[in-house]
Order: C-alpha cells, then structure tokens, then sequence
C-alpha cells in the first residue's frame, strides 16, 4: 500500500502520474459508486411525479429525499469502521448490494410506504459507496494526487446534474418511471461483481474486535430525523424545536463519539476551530448550509418570480454543479502557495453568491442569477478538493480513515440542515401561502440574506485552515 504521509512535495503528481500508478482502473470503478449516488436524487426528482400519479401518497413526497439523506449520512458515518471491519472491497460490495436491493424495492413499490423503505436502503448503500470512496483513495494514492482525484469525481458530479433529469423525465415520459430504478439497480448489480475482481487489497487500520456504535448512530439519526421533519412541518413553533432538538442530539453525539478511546466515527477535535481539522469541518458544515437555500428554493422563485419553465430553471440549478466539477479539474494541480490563494477565493465566491443570490433573484436579471450559479458552484469547486486534503492530512494517521469519510458525511448534515432552516424561513416569508410575483419577491430576500452570517463563518474558517503553512496544517 502506498504510504501517504511519506510521498513527495506538493504539486509534483501532475494528471500523467495518476496513470502511472497503474490504478486508475480501480478508481473509475470506484466512481461508479460515485455515480449511483450523484445521479439518483436528480432522477428521482424528475420521475417522482409520475410514481405518485400511480402510487399516490403526495403529502409523503419530500420524505423521498428526507429518508434518502437519512440513510446516506448514517452509513457514511459508520463508513471508515465498515472499511475496517470488513476490509474494503467486502464494505463496497455489500454498500452496492444495499443499493441494488433498494432500488428493487422502490421499482416494485404499490405505494409510497413501500417507496419510502426502498429510497431508505438507496440511502444507505449510496452513501456508504461515497464515503467508501475517499477512504480508498487516501489509501491507494498518496496524498498530493488527492485533489486531481476529487476534481475528477466532482466531474462526475456535474454529470450527473444532466445525466440524471434525463434519464428520469425520459422514462416517465413514455410511463416507464419504475425502469429508472431498474437501470440503476442493474448498475450496482455490476459494481458488486466487478468490485472484488478489479479493486486490489488495502491494508488500513488493524481491525481490532469493535462493537458496532448503536448509541451514536441512533443519536446521528435522531439529529437528522429531527432537522429532516423540521424542513416538513415548517410552522416555527414545531421548527425550531425540532432544529434546536436536532442540535442537542448531533452535539451529545459528537460527545460520546469523541469520549471513545478507539472506533471513533469523526476525528479528534472535529468542530473545534482552533485546529486545522476543526476548521475544515466548520468550513464544510457552515458552508453547505448556506449553499442550500438556492438549491432547494432556487427553482420555484425562477418560476414564480421570472416565469422560467421547470426545465430550464432545473439547468440554471445544473450550471452549479458543472462550475464546481470544472474549476475542481481546472485548480486540482496548483503549487501550495497557489492552493492557498484558491482555497480563499473559493470561500469568498460562495459567500459573494449567497449574499448577492437574494437581491438577484428578486429583481432579476435572470442572467445575473446564472452568473451566481456558477459562482457558487465554482467556489465548491475550487475549495472542496484541498479542504478534505487538508483535513485528512492534519487528522493523526490513524484517524485518517475517519477523516476522509466524515467529511462527505458533514457535506450531507449540511445539506439536510440547510434545507430545513431554508424551509423555516421561507415559509415564514410567506412562501407557504404562494401569493403574486411580489410575495415571492419577498420571500426571494429573507431566503438568501438569513444565510450570509452563516456563509462569512464558513468562509472565515477556511481562512483560517488556509493560512495554516504547509508544516502545521499537512
């Protein structure tokens, strides 16, 4: 196994060297994992209507990505014991065929319940599939072709922005949508049988007799489950207990994980800004967080404010995603000085987008709210990569298993987070009463501008693990 932590200086494994190592095979096997998760929710999406024309239940819809993101958070956190416990290539194996048996269940679902158990199931063996991925490549690479790797796997993701609608609006189109679960159940299928001939052995942490962490999943879901209902039942007196009771749940399950002398699930000292790996997890939280109001509301105001189809007002989304996959490649291969420069823009662009996203959205131009698409997504894109370097590299080596796979994991707490705290606000806007284009403009406003503190402290943390040279912080 290639030992990261003793690799040479930053910056010399160019795109060439990735080829060299003779596993970039194993990594575009891996990706697929990458793509199972990234394309489903926006399939998902655009099939949806058409299950529920058939299955009903309509008051139960947005559960279909509440119980998603239940399922991917909880398994990702446990990702890096699974790796452990298991070994790599049995974790990714099982991780697909979770998959596979959740998208079977949702093909054949006579109604939402059932819906509902399968998108569970995807959940989990979709986010094991990704956390499993950063695991393996702080395994099988070294650390300096790290970022090019995730620029790489961000490319996927902007794939997939496109992929995904497509593939779900053309078998509704034509009343197939249960064959867009299918399509997808038949990929992890092959992923499971293509695991454990291609992927090689890695030698991780030793594997020590670990009781599985009942009690700290269960609090991680009880946080998530409350925040995820808090974004449903959006009156403030039931929302904000839930996100505060959220909380009080992830901070008791942050204390018990980090009690433990061993099996830990997030690193020593995660959310702790005074560390370079505490930083890196504020950055992430904080960020993603804000990031969330224009993915989730974004949408309707392009809507009911500009009345911009369904479609296109989906691609202006999209134009998020394929600005972070193509700044992630762009960037992946500056020099350290270089990395800290992006990494401080790639803040800065994020926060500029939230804080501008309400005023535009408002009053328009359309084309301005393009440009603040690409903005925000090409501050992911110039960030992510060297923020999870950084994390997993400043983490004690023998957490850096834990590391690697609590960050996408973070990514996707910040995600559920912000969504409810997007629904609360919106909807004490007045975006649960619909109304005219000046309601809406309203509600454009208040969904944006709430979120900026939140994004400068994001932003100022990843100033903070930025600054840190490369001796400290690597």
């Amino acid at each position: 196994m290639t030992d990261a932590s003793t690799e040479g200086p930053l910056g010399n494994a160019g795109w060439a060297a990735i080829l060299k190592t003779g596993q970039l095979g194993q990594f575009a096997l891996l990706c697929l994992g990458i793509w199972l998760h990234a394309a489903d929710t926006l399939l998902v999406a655009t099939a949806m209507p058409a299950a529920v024309l058939e299955i009903g239940g309509d008051r139960l819809v947005s559960w279909t990505l509440s119980l998603y993101l239940l399922g991917s958070i909880i398994s990702a956190a446990a990702a890096a014991l699974a790796a452990t416990a298991l070994g790599l290539r049995r974790a990714f194996v099982i991780a697909a065929l979770i998959y596979t048996v959740g998208c079977a269940i949702s093909a054949l679902a006579p109604n939402m319940p059932v819906m509902l158990l399968g998108r569970f199931c995807q959940g989990v063996g979709g986010g094991l599939l990704v956390a499993l991925t950063y695991v393996a490549i702080q395994r099988l690479f070294p650390k300096d072709m790290w970022p090019r790797l995730i620029a790489l796997m961000s490319a996927i993701w902007g794939a997939s922005a496109f992929c995904g609608p497509m593939i779900g609006g053309f078998f509704a189109d034509i009343g197939l949508w249960r064959w867009g679960f299918w399509t997808f159940a038949i990929q992890a299928l092959l992923l499971a049988l293509l695991v454990p001939v291609f992927l090689r052995p890695t030698r991780g942490a030793v594997a020590t007799a670990q009781r599985f962490p009942v009690w700290r999943l269960t609090l991680l879901s009880l946080a998530v489950i409350s925040v995820a209902t808090a974004g449903i039942y959006v009156k403030p007196a039931i929302s904000l207990p839930l996100v505060a009771a959220g909380a009080v749940m992830f901070f008791l399950f942050l204390k018990r994980d980090g009690s433990r002398l061993s099996n830990r699930m997030f690193p020593t000292r995660a959310f702790d800004i005074r560390t370079p790996v505490g930083a890196g997890f504020i950055a992430n939280l904080a960020l993603g967080t804000a990031a969330m109001s224009f993915t989730v509301y974004g949408p309707f105001l392009l809507q009911r404010i500009h009345g911009m189809s369904a479609l296109g007002a989906g691609y202006v989304i999209a134009a998020e995603a394929v600005a972070w996959s193509t700044t992630a490649m762009v960037f992946a291969g500056v020099n350290e000085a270089g990395e800290r420069v992006v990494m401080k823009t790639g803040a800065l662009l994020i926060l500029l987008a939230v804080t501008l996203l309400g005023p535009a959205m408002a009053e328009g131009p359309v084309w301005a709210v393009v440009l603040l698409s690409i903005a925000q997504g090409a501050g992911f894109g110039m960030l992510w990569g060297f923020l999870i370097r950084r994390v997993v590299a400043a983490a004690p080596e023998t957490e850096r298993d834990s590391a690697s796979s609590a960050m996408p994991t973070t990514q996707q707490i910040a995600f559920a987070l912000g969504a409810a705290l997007a629904g609360i606000v919106a909807n004490m806007a007045g975006f649960a009463e619909g109304g005219a284009a000046e309601s809406m403009k309203v509600v454009a406003i208040w969904v944006f501008v709430c979120f900026v503190p939140v994004a400068a402290f994001g932003a100022a943390a990843t100033w903070r693990l930025a600054r840190q040279s490369d001796v400290e912080a690597l």
